[in-house]
């Protein structure tokens, strides 16, 4: 019993790091956005206030120029008002709904890329998507499929009381000129 327990101490911290090497999806994901051409968007003030979430979509205009449509809550998700025109250097993946959802928590301070994809409805085999809305303020997001609630500001979680998966996460980095979300 003695030689147990420092054995199992020594392998504590390998499966600590599990947790931490999981906590991101492995779905494909890749979004660059460079806010010196578009610092007004609100993508950018997403990630420079607490508790601005912004969705996120792209719509192919020709060859490799996207719109970018990003909606806060309490705006049409239109794009009529939004970044245009954003030439890209290589095709954005956003996620498994052609969504994401960009902000800062002022719970953690973290940053977070939430896939905008209902996580409990997703079904890898036939790839149904149920693409999340606003819901009551812009920290709250809803999936109109199983009516589950999710708190961004809390790291995305379900809403206490109604059970189910957390929201999928996609690494994201921000230095200041470029948005950089992606799963690896």
């Amino acid at each position: 019993m003695r030689r147990i327990i420092p054995l199992l101490l020594m392998l504590l911290p390998f499966v600590s790091c599990q947790k931490a090497e999981n906590e991101y999806t492995t779905h494909q994901c890749y979004f660059s956005f460079n806010c010196s051409y578009h610092n007004t968007s609100r993508l950018l003030n997403a990630v420079n206030s607490y508790e601005q979430f912004a969705i996120v979509t792209t719509k192919p205009l020709s060859g490799k120029t996207y719109t970018v449509v990003t909606s806060i809550y309490g705006t049409a998700d239109t794009g009529d008002n939004i970044t245009t025109d954003l030439e890209t250097q290589r095709s954005h993946i956003l996620g498994l709904s052609n969504g994401l959802i960009i902000g800062k928590s002022s719970m953690d301070q973290k940053l977070y890329a939430f896939d905008r994809q209902c996580r409990n409805c997703f079904d890898s085999t036939n790839m149904t998507n149920a693409p999340l809305q606003w819901a009551g303020n812009n920290s709250t997001v809803k999936c109109d499929k199983c009516g589950r609630k999710y708190n961004l500001s809390n790291g995305g979680i379900v809403s206490e009381g109604e059970g189910g998966n957390s929201l999928f996460k996609y690494r994201i980095t921000y230095d200041g000129t470029y948005i950089m979300v992606q799963n690896r």
